[in-house]
C-alpha cells in the first residue's frame, strides 16, 4: 500500500501534524467556536477535517463519499485514524451525506467533493451568519458545485482562495517535475513545450527553465512577460500555425489553461489528437490544468499524465493541502466572524480580500458558468 493511504506509521503522521501546527500558527487560523462542514477523504486530502479541529473548530462535520478512487468506509476510516492520533477524533463527527449533517449549526462550509453541490437544499438550512468558501480560486468555480445565486439571495457570503498571493502555484511547478519524471522525459537540456495562461504557468515556465530546459511557450501573454519567465513565446494557442511548426522540436507538451474545463486537445479544442501526433508523434503531453482527450490522445499514439486528471499537488505532498486547505479554511473564519459580529455578506467577503487573501467572485457573474 501506498503510504499516502496507510493508517500506520508509513503515514508520516508526525510530520504531516508537525506541517499543520505551523501553519495554523503562521496563517493565524482560529477556528474556536465554529462548527465546520467539509469532507472526509482518502491520502493526503483526509488531513482537511483534522486541520479544522486542530485550529480549534467546536465540531467538525465530515462527509465521506463512494468515488472511483476510494469507498466512503475508507475515507472514513482513514480520516478517522489520522483524526485519532492527532488526538481531536472527540469533535470531528462523520455523516454519510451532507443533508445528514447538523446543517443549521454550521458556520463555515467548505466546497470539496464530499459536501458538493452546495445547492438550495444546503444553503436553505444552514445556520444564520454561515459562510461558504471555496477552497481554490475563483477560476475552479462552477455554478453546479456552488449555486452562489442561491447563497446570495439567502445572504451567504462566498469567497475563493487567492492562490497567487498565498503562494500555491509553486506546487503546480514541483507537480510538473514529477510527472515529466514519471514520464520518462528529462529536463535539463530539453526542448518542452507549455500552453498556458493565467498565473500558474509562469511558475511552470520559470521552473523548468531554471533547471535548464528550453522553454516554447503558447500563451496570449505578451513576448516579454514569456521571456521574463524564461521561455520564449512561439504563439497565443495551440491553433495557431506558427505554433504548430515549433512543436516537433518538443519533447513534452504541458497545458496549463486556467480555466479547468477548457478543452485544449481533442475535439472542440486547439488541436486535435490526431494533429498533434501527425506535428509530433514523439511529444508527451502532461495535462496540469485545463482539458485533454486522453481517449483520443490514446488512440492517437500518445502517452499523457497523469492518467485520469490534472496534476493534482494535493495528492503528492501533504504540504500542499495543509497550505491551500488552511487558506481556505481562513477565508471562511474571517468571513464567519464577520458575520457573527453583524456585518453584511458582501462586508464579510471584502473583509475576507482584506485578511485572509480571499478571492471574491464577481458580483455580476454569468449564471450558468
Amino acid at each position: 500500500m501506498d503510504a499516502r493511504f496507510a493508517c500506520d506509521d508509513r503515514f508520516p503522521w508526525r510530520r504531516v501534524l508537525r506541517l499543520a501546527e505551523r501553519e495554523i500558527a503562521d496563517r493565524h487560523l482560529d477556528l474556536g467556536g465554529l462548527r465546520v462542514l467539509t469532507e472526509a477523504a482518502v491520502g493526503y486530502r483526509r488531513l482537511t477535517p483534522v486541520l479544522a479541529a486542530l485550529a480549534g473548530a467546536a465540531e467538525v462535520y465530515a462527509v465521506g463519499r463512494d468515488s472511483a478512487g476510494a469507498s466512503r468506509r475508507d475515507a472514513e476510516a482513514q480520516t478517522g485514524w489520522l483524526a485519532d492520533v492527532a488526538g481531536v477524533r472527540d469533535r470531528v463527527r462523520f455523516f454519510p451525506t451532507r443533508l445528514q449533517a447538523r446543517l443549521h449549526t454550521v458556520d463555515v462550509v467548505t466546497d470539496l467533493p464530499g459536501v458538493r453541490p452546495i445547492d438550495e437544499a444546503i444553503v436553505r438550512n444552514l445556520s444564520p451568519g454561515a459562510a461558504v468558501t471555496l477552497m481554490r480560486g475563483t477560476s475552479a468555480w462552477r455554478r453546479p458545485d456552488v449555486d452562489v445565486a442561491s447563497c446570495r439571495r439567502r445572504g451567504v457570503p462566498v469567497a475563493g482562495v487567492d492562490e497567487d498571493a498565498v503562494g500555491l502555484y509553486r506546487w503546480t511547478a514541483l507537480a510538473t517535475v514529477h510527472e515529466l519524471l514519471g514520464a520518462g522525459v528529462g529536463i535539463s537540456g530539453s526542448v518542452l513545450a507549455v500552453a498556458g495562461d493565467g498565473p500558474a504557468y509562469g511558475h511552470v515556465v520559470r521552473a523548468l527553465a531554471q533547471l535548464g530546459a528550453r522553454v516554447l511557450v503558447a500563451t496570449p501573454d505578451n513576448a516579454g512577460r514569456v521571456t521574463l519567465y524564461g521561455g520564449e513565446r512561439i504563439g497565443a494557442d495551440l491553433g495557431e500555425e506558427l505554433t504548430r511548426s515549433r512543436l516537433s522540436e518538443a519533447e513534452a507538451l504541458l497545458v496549463c489553461r486556467s480555466a479547468p474545463q477548457r478543452r485544449v486537445i481533442g475535439p472542440g479544442g486547439e488541436i486535435d489528437a490526431a494533429g498533434l501526433a501527425g506535428l509530433a508523434p514523439q511529444v508527451a503531453v502532461v495535462c496540469l490544468e485545463g482539458d485533454v482527450d486522453r481517449r483520443s490522445l490514446a488512440a492517437a499514439g500518445l502517452s499523457v499524465s497523469p492518467g485520469d486528471g490534472p496534476v493534482a499537488p494535493l495528492d503528492l505532498l501533504p504540504q500542499a493541502v495543509i497550505e491551500l486547505h488552511a487558506a481556505g479554511l481562513r477565508v471562511g473564519e474571517v468571513m464567519a466572524r464577520a458575520r457573527r459580529r453583524g456585518s453584511s455578506p458582501p462586508a464579510a467577503e471584502e473583509l475576507a480580500a482584506a485578511e485572509a487573501d480571499a478571492e471574491l467572485l464577481p458580483k455580476d457573474l454569468v449564471a450558468h458558468r
